[in-house]
């Protein structure tokens, strides 16, 4: 894995849990099917069947896989799984996938329902995830760098100039959204992690038990500067008053935009 992908997940990872935690959302007792397709004698799949809108299990979504943002081990409190009356089902019972939005046993327990956070704000870091996602989505880009010295010596600054594109669904949650946003990275810092056993959440979506958490070594933390805000304004048809948002896609009529570069520095 290069640095380049592993500051992007060390700044979605950031964003995800110290900046949106405000938009971590909670399902309240939800049905769990069980879904005879993906089951077996060896493994039962159920699957919550929530009614919120935006869908939790979305692209960019899912269930809360960290009761904070400063712990490296999984939840223990953000999903909760009960019987047919109501008793709470042991975790060590279970296995959560949180990105589809399931438990899975091993048949020795019958869950009938849950309760869990999840987070409502989509996070992706490609642009044709955008519309799949649907509103309030925020897309990261990091693009162009430069690796130039800053002493005598050994040792250089990497700079990289990155992009913070959101789509809302009204305007308030648009403005919303761009301060926590703006606030959450402007001369700020956060943690410049190896992801040495890959990320916290594994290909099936269960929670990875071989994450560690581990800084580069040599490396400072990211850091956050230049950073601009600002409304996206469609142009409109010719003729249409500006005032008239009804010939804009649900996408495009509440958008924003932060700008901003973020380096670390790296000695040897």
């Amino acid at each position: 894995m290069k640095k380049l992908r592993k500051e992007d997940l060390s700044l979605m990872h950031y964003l995800r849990f110290n900046v949106l935690d405000e938009y971590i959302e909670t399902d309240v007792d939800v049905d769990l099917d069980l879904i005879d397709d993906l089951s077996s004698s060896v493994s039962q799949v159920y699957e919550a069947q929530s009614s919120v809108i935006p869908v939790p299990t979305g692209l960019g979504r899912g269930w809360v896989y960290l009761d904070s943002y400063a712990n490296t081990s999984e939840q223990q409190n953000s999903v909760m799984v009960y019987d047919s009356v109501d008793t709470l089902i042991s975790g060590s019972e279970y296995l959560v996938d949180y990105i589809d939005g399931r438990v899975i046993t091993s048949g020795s327990i019958t869950p009938a329902s849950v309760t869990y956070k999840y987070f409502y704000v989509s996070l992706v870091n490609e642009w044709e995830d955008v519309e799949a996602a649907g509103p309030p989505v925020v897309v990261v880009n990091l693009e162009s760098f430069t690796k130039v010295g800053f002493q005598l010596g050994g040792g250089r600054r990497v700079p990289r100039r990155g992009h913070l594109h959101i789509f809302a669904s009204t305007r308030a949650e648009r403005d919303d959204l761009l301060e926590m946003l703006y606030d959450g990275i402007n001369q700020k810092c956060c943690s410049n992690q190896n992801w040495t056993n890959g990320t916290m959440i594994d290909w099936n979506g269960t929670f990875n038990n071989d994450y560690v958490y581990e800084t580069i070594q040599h490396h400072s933390s990211l850091q956050f500067e230049n950073v601009i805000a600002r409304n996206v304004n469609p142009p409109l048809l010719s003729g249409i008053p500006r005032t008239d948002l009804t010939m804009l896609s649900d996408l495009n009529k509440y958008r924003a935009r932060i700008d901003f570069d973020m380096f670390h520095l790296e000695e040897y």
